[in-house]
């Protein structure tokens, strides 16, 4: 589940780690994805530490434990956090992280695959059942990506190279069945 909206979200700044709260329309997100929630159980509930995240993960299951862990935190924009996209593109580095940003971490960030890499060890202690995680969208699409074997596809006039997109406050199902995991519906 990707947080709800904040302030740099809807002003088209990009924050990685940048521990921003829900703007207005992120805390009505969050509320809407209450009504949306209610009724479904879950063995276990865990949210990225960054306030975003956690605050989603309390408005939308108000009473169930949520499980903090840093590892589910967004990608480490580095240099380019508070950026916008036209500030990010001028920045010197951006054409070489550009060019492998799997393998080639942000200017004084992390690459895609460290995300991959702590997002698997995250799920790798993850008890079986029914699970609900709060996350970013980079992260959850990178997990998506080394999970599922999705393409990396340059997109353009967006620097991060996933076809798909995730919504604020939107949800993401992912099924692992004999260690396989697909998207049920996909």
């Amino acid at each position: 589940m990707r947080h709800g909206a904040t302030a740099w979200n809807e002003g088209g700044r990009w924050q990685g780690w940048t521990d921003n709260p829900l703007g207005p329309a992120g805390q009505q997100q969050a509320r809407t994805l209450r009504g949306e929630l209610a009724g479904q159980g879950f063995d276990a509930a865990y949210s990225s530490d960054l306030v975003r995240a956690r605050q989603t993960a309390d408005l939308a299951l108000p009473g169930q434990s949520i499980i903090l862990d840093a590892r589910l935190r967004e990608l480490h924009l580095g240099d380019y956090e508070g950026l916008t996209l036209t500030q990010m593109v001028a920045h010197d580095a951006f054409a070489s992280w550009q060019r492998d940003p799997w393998a080639h971490p942000v200017p004084g960030g992390e690459s895609l695959g460290d995300v991959a890499a702590r997002m698997q060890s995250w799920l790798a202690e993850v008890p079986a059942g029914r699970v609900i995680a709060f996350s970013h969208s980079i992260a959850i699409r990178t997990l998506m990506r080394a999970l599922l074997g999705l393409a990396l596809v340059p997109q353009p006039g967006y620097p991060i190279p996933y076809a798909e997109r995730v919504g604020h406050a939107r949800p993401v199902t992912l099924r692992r069945v004999g260690g396989v995991w697909s998207r049920p519906g996909r």
